[in-house]
């Protein structure tokens, strides 16, 4: 009931109130009944006698007097309490104090483009349609804008609605000065600061008013933005839903490009995979990608006969980087409604060629030749390089400039080669290893496995055990999962049939073989006939490490020799392959922040920043980076840097001064989120829906502005009711007029006949 008469009425708390003046007119009738005492005399029986022949009538024109009465009260009531009958019509305006606050949404998808306008354009005429308004009750309302990229962080804040304050905003509100972001945006932590802003403010009446697309997407988390919003009008302040987009618009994006650059080399085919999607609601045809290096054109092209709605297709091309150095990738596609996503971004930093270790432990074996006719059998078609060597290197000279590294059939690792290993797969190296006979395997349990927490990721039986021949286990020797390293035995089902595994290191008994009893961080991925680990994988840090028990040679088995060794080790080397030293890929809106040693670098650093009208560059200070005071064990000394300014998406190019002097160019990915691109609307029905029947929230569709006008939605109406209210009191002193006893002075003389007129005798008297 309240929520109702808040809904029609401008000032519901009189509405009760006035209510109860209703009794007010009976009250006073009954009263005047009481008002007479009954006395018995002649004169009276003659005037009851008199009454009873005109009772009824005299009823009749009581009770029409009584109502019109009541029909004034409720005039009056209706008022001071300012009815109106449409409460969609109903003005923000109210005359009384005020406070609006504008909670802007300026996410990429309000970018969206029809004819000559945009829904942000839009959502800006809104604001200043909505001040302007205001302005016509001056000195009564307030206004405050948040942004919802940055809704703690008020554009303005409590300003007093007026005609000055019309003319700033309106030449400050364009899309020049006051650009929509890139970003995908949260509502509901827009909501939360709304809230956060309006809690304890008392006195005023509080309007929160929400201007935005409403994508399906954005209402996808129900129970979020429901509760928020309940949060809000439980909290007395009035939500208003104010819709940007008339209907949805067709629109296609690129939504991811991705490839291995990680193993890039020069001169050697880079596999590219690209998506589309088509967020409209029509079939797209003959979809054509554009691909760009360095803003130069790749004569390689991708086309897609069709796309269907709410759909999305990927690709995958292989494209030649013919020389060294850095690499800006961009697909495109034509634009549409939505520019800002018909394009992607990949930077990538492609060296001559990948170097590769391979550590062998046994000097008179081949298992080193094996892996790297593998790897690089045709250097200029996989860009590997590489270098076999002992197992001293790894205590003799620096690890990071490698890709990854193999350790076949070592023996052991000396403490300081390990120290060195182990820090190079903590910071990202990627490592494989494969098992011999020389392998000791007290050394590898106690040193390098250590109950778990080392680089190797099980403990070894004392021996290696054959593979015998089992009637009634049938099928290939090693069995597989799916996994991106052995993506070629899901394609090709007559390879693995071929592969023998006549010899292999067993676990140790107590090492449960099942993943999901054990729950470590280690996954099986390959097994032999009789259930036995044959492959595994776990993490090390930052990076992958990869363990096969067998050899990398024929000695224990046959599968050196067959074609999908080669494919599997160049596959592998794609997925444990260092990525700490590629280029990153951020969202628009990620800051880019460095740590830098200061034994390298200094404190100088420039960024350069892609834009519409060209690179713009900005000059930061590093300095020393904070930590707590009181740190038992800080951390070393290094430089802190932090740009902010990523709205645009493309390549950034963060430069960097060595303490040389020579320059060090980082280069970073934007792009766009792709959920942005769907540009499906929420219905109003729906939103309607997921809040849960909140009649304290109104939703404005798009180009409905009778609820931002200046002029009351109720006006006309209280001139009805005022008409009304004269009507009714002209009648009600006319029949009260009529009703009641007048002494007139022909009452008072007799006639020539000695007897006093009709008038006189008449008398009136109550019910």
């Amino acid at each position: 009931m309240n929520a109702w008469l808040a809904g029609h009425f401008f000032n519901p708390a009189f509405v009760a109130s006035g209510m109860l003046l209703l009794a007010s007119p009976i009250i006073i009738h009954l009263i005047n009944r009481m008002r007479y005492r009954r006395v018995q005399f002649a004169a009276m029986e003659f005037l009851l006698a008199s009454q009873q022949r005109n009772r009824r009538r005299l009823l009749l024109e009581q009770l029409l007097l009584l109502l019109l009465r009541m029909l004034i009260v409720i005039a009056i009531v209706l008022l001071i309490s300012r009815l109106i009958l449409d409460p969609s019509q109903m003005s923000i305006f109210r005359g009384a104090r005020a406070h609006h606050v504008v909670l802007l949404d300026d996410s990429l998808s309000m970018r969206d483009r029809w004819g000559e306008t945009s829904s942000f354009a839009e959502a800006l005429k809104i604001v200043n349609r909505l001040v302007a308004g205001g302005a016509e009750q001056p000195n009564t309302q307030k206004l405050t804008l948040l942004r919802l990229s940055r809704p703690e962080q008020p554009v303005l804040s409590e300003r007093d609605v007026n005609e000055d304050f019309v003319t700033e905003l309106s030449g400050k509100l364009d899309q020049q000065a006051f650009p929509c972001t890139h970003r995908a945006l949260d509502l509901v932590t827009g909501l939360q600061a709304a809230g956060k802003l309006l809690a304890g403010e008392r006195g005023t009446i509080q309007n929160l008013h929400v201007i935005s697309d409403f994508r399906e997407r954005d209402w996808q988390d129900q129970k979020a933005i429901s509760s928020a919003i309940d949060q809000l009008t439980s909290a007395g302040v009035t939500v208003n839903l104010v819709r940007t987009v008339p209907e949805q618009h067709p629109n296609l994006a690129v939504t991811h490009l991705s490839g291995d650059i990680q193993v890039a080399a020069a001169d050697v085919p880079l596999r590219l995979k690209v998506a589309v999607k088509n967020s409209g609601q029509q079939v797209a045809t003959d979809v054509r990608l554009a691909m760009f290096d360095n803003d130069e054109k790749i004569p390689a092209s991708v086309v897609f006969e069709k796309i269907d709605p709410m759909t999305e297709v990927s690709h995958e091309v292989d494209v030649r980087l013919t020389t060294a150095g850095r690499h800006r990738l961009r697909v495109s596609i034509d634009t549409d409604s939505l520019v800002e996503d018909n394009a992607r971004f990949l930077a990538v930093d492609v060296p001559k060629t990948v170097p590769v270790l391979i550590i062998d432990g046994d000097p008179s074996g081949d298992d080193g030749s094996y892996v790297a006719e593998a790897l690089a059998a045709d250097p200029k078609s996989t860009g590997f390089a590489p270098v076999i060597e002992n197992v001293e290197y790894l205590r003799r000279r620096p690890l990071d400039d490698f890709r990854a590294i193999y350790l076949l059939n070592v023996p052991e690792i000396p403490a300081d080669g390990l120290d060195a290993l182990e820090k190079y797969v903590t910071a990202g190296g990627g490592l494989a290893w494969f098992v011999g006979p020389t392998l000791r395997p007290a050394h590898y349990n106690d040193v390098l496995y250590r109950k778990g927490e080392g680089l190797f990721p099980v403990p070894l039986d004392t021996a290696p055990e054959v593979l015998t021949e089992d009637a009634t286990n049938p099928g290939a020797d090693m069995q597989v999962v799916d996994h991106p390293a052995l993506h070629l035995f899901a394609i090709d089902n007559t390879s693995l049939p071929k592969i023998r595994i006549e010899k292999y290191f067993p676990v140790t008994d107590d090492w449960k073989k099942d993943d999901q009893v054990r729950k470590d961080r280690v996954r099986t991925l390959a097994t032999v006939r009789n259930g036995d680990p044959l492959m595994l994988e776990h993490s090390f840090g930052k990076g992958h490490v990869i363990t096969m028990l067998t050899t990398a040679s024929p000695d224990w088995n046959n599968w050196a020799t067959d074609y999908s060794f080669v494919v599997v080790q160049l596959e592998l080397m794609k997925y444990i392959a260092r990525t700490d030293r590629s280029p990153e890929a951020k969202q628009v809106g990620e800051p880019i922040q460095l740590l830098l040693n200061p034994a390298d670098y200094t404190e100088t650093v420039e960024v350069l920043s892609p834009g519409v009208e060209g690179e713009r560059t900005t000059r930061l200070q590093a300095a020393p980076e904070q930590h707590e005071t009181n740190a038992s064990n800080p951390p070393p000394l290094r430089l802190a840097a932090t740009f902010r300014e990523t709205d645009d998406p493309g390549i950034y190019t963060v430069r960097l001064m060595t303490q040389a002097q020579v320059s060090e160019d980082r280069l970073i990915a934007y792009n766009v989120a792709p959920r942005e691109s769907d540009l499906q609307l929420a219905s109003t029905a729906d939103i309607r829906k997921r809040l849960g029947g909140n009649n304290k929230v109104t939703i404005q569709d798009f180009g409905q502005l009778e609820w931002v006008q200046g002029k009351e939605a109720g006006s006309e109406i209280r001139q009805w009711i005022l008409w009304i209210l004269l009507f009714l009191m002209i009648a009600e002193q006319a029949l009260a007029y009529r009703l009641s006893y007048h002494r007139t002075n022909a009452a008072a003389k007799p006639n020539s006949s000695g007897r006093r007129s009709e008038t006189a005798r008449r008398t009136t008297t109550s019910v």
